[in-house]
């Protein structure tokens, strides 16, 4: 009988232990998810066209920042950040294999900028935009850059031809 009072003071401890933590990742709100969604696929429609096409001889070029046109591509994207909801706003390419390898931030429209061929790490969504399906992440994360919890959604942008070129992210507040 001693073992058994031990044993549940001790699960009733770590229980409380564990649900006083604060919360780093959590399951999305289906009503946040739809809203990453929605902001991901608008903003990716108004690149496709000229802007994919753009993008698309950004990646040719291998000049990176050094691109002829970057900036004017960054200021289109920071424009959907600035009407968006959204917290941060990207453009991402893969530097591999679609299925497994990392991509990485060619334009990124963000207040603060992460630099051209900043690698991500693989991610199911960036797979799934690549591939034209527009999708939201299955759970919000903390954000390194302070900006609370905030839930990723990912579209593809396409050339004038109608390819995929590009992934653009977006990341919203997850509250």
């Amino acid at each position: 009988m001693r073992k058994q009072v031990k044993f549940f003071t001790l699960l009733a401890a770590l229980l409380l232990a564990v649900m006083s933590l604060p919360a780093v990742a959590g399951a999305a709100d289906p009503a946040i998810a739809e809203k990453a969604l929605s902001i991901a696929t608008n903003c990716a429609k108004q690149l496709d066209g000229a802007w994919g096409d753009q993008h698309a001889a950004l990646i040719e070029s291998k000049k990176g920042a050094e691109f002829e046109g970057f900036e004017s591509m960054q200021a289109t994207i920071n424009g959907l950040l600035a009407g968006s909801g959204a917290t941060y706003i990207y453009a991402l390419y893969p530097s591999g294999a679609v299925d497994s390898a990392p991509f990485i931030i060619t334009v990124d429209g963000s207040a603060d900028p992460d630099d051209y061929g900043k690698s991500l790490e693989w991610e199911a969504g960036f797979a799934a935009a690549w591939g034209g399906a527009p999708i939201a992440a299955e759970e919000a994360e903390e954000d390194k850059g302070g900006a609370g919890l905030l839930l990723s959604a990912y579209a593809p942008i396409h050339d004038g031809k109608g390819a995929v070129v590009a992934v653009l992210g977006v990341d919203i507040p997850a509250k």
